[in-house]
């Protein structure tokens, strides 16, 4: 009894650092996929632009250009761009703005309240189950 009494609050310590580390990794991992989404999407789309920009320009330094004027269709959206723009509800979300202030807001937010008052609740969730499981 004695021995598990003392040995209690080291375990509830050594798990609730557990548990709210686990937490601030999981938002700082779903953060940063957000992040990294936007940018690889970004990067999908300028390289596709410069892909055009020099396709055309070779085009139009080209003998075919003069002889052929009609081949290449300017108007004709870039391919990335006219599938993104298809229905598909983020027109205008992350896949141009990046991701939005109210986003990036509530996982700052959230990373704030588990590093100054949410380890508290885990510690005491944690801590009852440390009881439970000793006295039990």
């Amino acid at each position: 009894m004695r021995f598990s009494h003392s040995l209690s609050p080291a375990v509830t310590r050594t798990l609730t650092v557990l548990y709210s580390t686990t937490l601030l990794t999981i938002f700082t991992n779903i953060q940063l996929s957000l992040l990294g989404r936007y940018k690889y999407i970004q990067s999908v789309i300028q390289l596709e632009r410069d892909e055009e920009s020099r396709s055309r320009l070779q085009y139009e330094l080209s003998l075919s250009s003069v002889l052929f004027p009609s081949l290449i269709d300017l108007t004709r959206p870039h391919d990335v761009e006219a599938l993104l723009s298809q229905q598909t509800g983020f027109e205008d979300g992350i896949w141009r703005e990046g991701v939005d202030a109210e986003t990036e807001s509530k996982f700052l937010t959230l990373s704030w309240w588990i590093l100054n008052v949410g380890w508290k609740d885990v510690g005491e969730r944690v801590r009852r189950g440390v009881e439970e499981v000793f006295e039990g």
